[in-house]
Order: structure tokens, then sequence, then C-alpha cells
């Protein structure tokens, strides 16, 4: 790939994603496309403030020295990050080709980073194995697209919520062995007393999660015989 060039990866809901080489580093283009449906005012200051948000979080967690790409560029006015492209592979694509002692070592890594990110009053947003890459025998943690400034304990818990179930959709026969080591990781940091009541939110969020899903459920089935 020559300098400038870009190589087109894929289209999110927010944002297009380019392969490019950047100073001589091989880089991710991501580029946060307009919306003709929103005002045009909102969509520049939506685009302006997501960027802003993403590239300050991830400057943000790199000096904390979480692994996160590094942000070569942004430009917030026209929607634009240039970051280090993590060549790796998602831990959605090989956990279960991971050693056990390698899924130990990859939760903990997750949970510990997961920890300084909350106490430092950052959220993910999407914290999901699919959002995880391991390269260069580290779990690296990427797309903060979503992620935000909070105190509030329900945005953590919902980071966690968010992992156990994306766990629990592609490997449920790892789900409880991967977040037992993630709690141990996360504990290191955050304390006892702290990770208890962050247990205790989760479980409240997946009990909510639960009743709505049963609701629905009920829902549809009078609605077939109606």
């Amino acid at each position: 790939m020559d300098p400038g060039e870009l190589e087109f990866i894929t289209q999110g809901a927010e944002a297009q994603l380019y392969m490019t080489i950047f100073l001589g580093f091989k880089s991710i283009v991501k580029y946060r496309v307009p919306k003709p449906y929103r005002h045009p005012d909102f969509d520049k200051l939506f685009r302006y403030r997501r960027t802003l948000i993403e590239a300050r979080i991830m400057s943000h967690l790199k000096i904390l020295g979480l692994n996160v790409p590094a942000i070569y560029f942004a430009d917030p006015d026209h929607g634009l990050i240039i970051m280090e492209y993590i060549d790796g592979h998602r831990l959605s694509d090989c956990l279960s080709e991971l050693s056990r002692d390698d899924i130990i070592r990859y939760a903990l890594s997750l949970g510990r980073q997961t920890s300084i990110m909350h106490k430092n009053t950052i959220y993910h947003g999407d914290l999901t194995i699919a959002n995880t890459i391991i390269a260069n025998d580290k779990l690296y943690i990427i797309d903060f697209g979503l992620a935000g400034y909070s105190r509030d304990l329900e945005e953590y818990a919902i980071d966690i919520h968010l992992l156990s179930r994306s766990i629990e959709a592609l490997y449920p026969e790892l789900h409880d062995l991967f977040m037992e080591y993630f709690w141990k990781g996360y504990m290191e940091i955050a304390g006892k007393e702290f990770t208890a009541k962050l247990k205790d939110k989760v479980r409240d969020i997946r009990l909510r999660g639960r009743y709505v899903e049963e609701r629905l459920r009920r829902k549809i089935s009078r609605e077939r015989y109606m």
C-alpha cells in the first residue's frame, strides 16, 4: 500500500473504516459520515463531540498504560481520526482456540484494564470480545466510539454486562472461566468492596434484561393467537 492510499475496510452505523499508511505506519482511518436525516447543525456538533471524546479517551488510556491503539491524528471538525493499526485476532474469533492458561491470562488482563478505565471515570460503551484484539501476546481494547466519562456505577456495570453477554453468545462453555478471572483481575485494581457493589449492579441489569425479555416473549405469544 502506498502512503496516503485508502483501502476500505468496513461501514459501521456511524463511521467508515479505512486502512492507510500514515507517517510510515500502517494505520486505521475512522471517518464519521454525515447523516442526511439529522439537522446539519446537530449532525456537525454530534460528529465533532463524538470524535473529540473518542480521541481524548483513547489518548488518556494510552497515558495510563492500557493496551489501546495510539492516536496519530484527530480532526473533530471533519469527524476524522487516524490511529494505530493493531495486527492481531479478535478475541471473538479465537477464544476457543486458546489454551486454558491463555484464556486465564487474557481474562485477568482485560479485568485489570477495565478496572483502571473505570477507576478513571471512563466507560467503554461497547465492551465485547469483538472489541478486543490479541496481538504481540497482549490483549488490546479497541473501538471507543461509544465511550464517555461518568461516575455512574451503572455505566461500568453495563460494560461488564455486555462483555458477559458477548461471551455467552459465542462461547457459552467458556463464559464462567473467563468471567471468574476477569473479576479477579478487576478486583486487583478496584478492591473487594467496590467490586462487590459493581457485581450487584451487573446482576441487577441482568435481571432487568430477563424481565424485559420475558415480557416481550409473552406479548409475542399472545399476539400469535389474537
